[in-house]
């Protein structure tokens, strides 16, 4: 077994060498052939080294460096590993990409390690299993010494590489996030700010919903409730005949004055959308189970049980109207689509059963 793993082997580091020298192309179908090749011949250098390692356990390689079984087959798998990480990074990245690797990644490419390294093992390998030498002979020990040695400090320095580059690809990451955050922030503050006297309050209520940070949902609820008729505006969004889910947001957390105002536009509102899901089931072009969620019915649950509750009108009918709504036949290519939110509604129905 050794024997024919050793073959493998370097048939397979042969191939490795030849498809990384001269330089390969790296542009367009080039490149798919070439990471092909390099999966298929590195998947294939892995297999025939652990035959290889098998075998030179076998005659007692292992032994020159632990005696004890365990630690010495446990030695050997490490080796292994380690001889295979080495030969198949040695290649994938001597023209890689590698500008933003830490420090050991760069200095390995540039030593050509894939043209000498595999020698280290290759050369004491065949003299072992071939040629019949001892172990313990000098010239198979000093190679192997070296050899795993540095297949050693390579993985322990490519390992160090990732988790330094990780551990900075975070913290990029992380204050990515902070500054689209902070200019987030920024966007709908001024947003808030600006909005004047002559400009409907319909462009910041997804800002009041009760998921917004809570300095914007302030700021926005605030700016709302400082003009005299803010309720007037309120109601004549809700009765809009395209942006009425709107203001669910608003009335989804945050308190109107006048409650008892708001239950003949919400119900409305409500009757609305069922005509609007009748009508877009039909014609739809791309039905998902999350199609309707933008209409909000989640939120408009809240208000009705929630800021609405205990004013003597019924919403069951109009909530029913919009469940069946969602029982439209889709075009035949959508048969069998399932909403996110009919399980919302069936719930609220069969709590409220009357």
């Amino acid at each position: 077994m050794g024997k024919l793993s050793f073959v493998l082997a370097l048939a397979f580091y042969i191939g490795l060498l030849f498809l990384n020298y001269p330089k390969p192309n790296l542009g367009g179908d080039s490149a798919m052939g070439y990471a092909l090749g390099l999966a298929f011949l590195g998947f294939g250098f892995a297999l025939s080294s652990i035959g290889l390692f098998v075998g030179l356990a076998s005659v007692g390689v292992f032994g020159n460096f632990v005696q004890d079984p365990f630690w010495r087959n446990l030695l050997a798998v490490i080796l292994c590993i380690a001889f295979g990480i080495t030969v198949f990074f040695s290649a994938a990245l001597k023209w890689d990409n590698i500008t933003e690797a830490v420090s050991f990644s760069p200095w390995l490419a540039n030593m050509n390690s894939l043209i000498w390294f595999p020698l280290l093992i290759f050369i004491p390998s065949f003299l072992v299993l071939f040629l019949g030498k001892e172990p313990s002979f000098a010239p198979v020990r000093i190679f192997f010494s070296i050899g795993f040695l540095f297949s050693l400090v390579f993985t322990i320095g490519m390992l160090v590489d990732w988790l330094v580059y990780q551990s900075k690809q975070q913290k990029e990451m992380i204050s990515q996030i902070q500054t689209r955050d902070k200019e987030q922030y920024d966007t709908f503050m001024r947003e808030i700010a600006d909005l004047d006297s002559t400009q409907s309050i319909l462009g910041i209520l997804p800002l009041t919903g009760r998921y917004h940070e809570a300095e914007i949902r302030e700021a926005a609820v605030a700016k709302i409730k400082s003009r005299p008729d803010w309720e007037s505006e309120l109601i004549g969004i809700l009765v809009s005949e395209f942006n009425y889910q709107y203001a669910y947001d608003f009335l989804d957390g945050n308190s109107v004055d006048h409650p008892a105002l708001f239950t003949e536009p919400v119900r409305l509102s409500i009757l609305q959308m069922a005509a609007d899901i009748r009508m877009a089931i039909p014609n739809a072009d791309n039905l998902q189970d999350w199609t309707f969620d933008h209409f909000g019915i989640e939120r408009l649950l809240r208000v009705v049980d929630g800021q609405l509750a205990g004013q003597g009108m019924d919403f069951y009918p109009a909530i029913l109207e919009v469940r069946k709504a969602l029982d439209t036949s889709p075009p035949e290519q959508y048969k069998g689509v399932k909403y996110s939110v009919t399980p919302v509604l069936d719930k609220w129905l069969k709590d409220n059963l009357q």
